[in-house]
């Protein structure tokens, strides 16, 4: 559980400068501190490191290893950590998601999840709900994500209802787990947050 806790503390800090740095280009005093911290400093001697380049790979490795949590490989894991995996890492989306390493894993992002209220109680690892909700006004094939203890987090994009209709292959409520994360805006310093679904396709 230790190992598990250092793990997920690490992931937040890592992932949080890399969305910041993707966003805002050159890293900032603080971010290039950080990477320092975690890799260490170059001798005067020698060219500067990549630190965007270094934490983005570290994230990587950390989302290979939450990828291997959740489709049960802790072999995958324990290899990551012991810096003897040579397989395939996953890659950043667009929305700042990652690609699946692993054939029968799907990773969709939360709709929505910046209006809901709450948010904060549900950052880290959650097992949620996925149900659809035909009367909503907007979209009658709308499918809402749900804590266990019925909070509604968000939506599943408009763009990805269908695909998870056939996934689910119409037996609601769908059940699997998300990962909220909470960032600050590097100019404003205003909290919001960033959700992943983690579906395990049944064989």
């Amino acid at each position: 559980m230790e190992i598990l806790f250092f793990i997920f503390i690490v992931a937040l800090i890592t992932m949080v400068v890399f969305v910041i740095m993707s966003q805002k280009g050159e890293p900032t005093d603080k971010q290039r501190e950080l990477a320092q911290k975690m890799f260490g400093s170059p001798q005067s001697d020698e060219p500067a490191p990549d630190y965007g380049r270094m934490l983005e790979d570290e994230c990587a490795r950390i989302e290979a290893m939450i990828q291997a949590d959740e489709t049960g490989c802790p072999e995958v894991h324990q290899q990551i950590l012991d810096s003897e995996y040579t397989g395939p890492l996953p890659e950043r989306r667009n929305d700042g998601g990652w690609t699946s390493i692993f054939p029968d894993l799907r990773i969709l992002s939360i709709a929505g999840i910046n209006h809901r209220q709450g948010i904060v109680r549900y950052t880290g690892r959650n097992t949620v709900a996925l149900v659809p909700e035909p009367q909503n006004e907007f979209d009658a094939n709308a499918i809402k994500v749900l804590a266990e203890d019925g909070h509604h987090l968000g939506y599943i994009r408009r763009d990805q209802t269908e695909m998870v209709r056939a996934w689910a292959r119409d037996e609601f409520p769908m059940y699997c787990t998300c990962r909220i994360e909470e960032h600050e805006d590097d100019d404003d310093g205003h909290r919001f947050y960033i959700g992943f679904i983690y579906v395990l396709l049944k064989k």
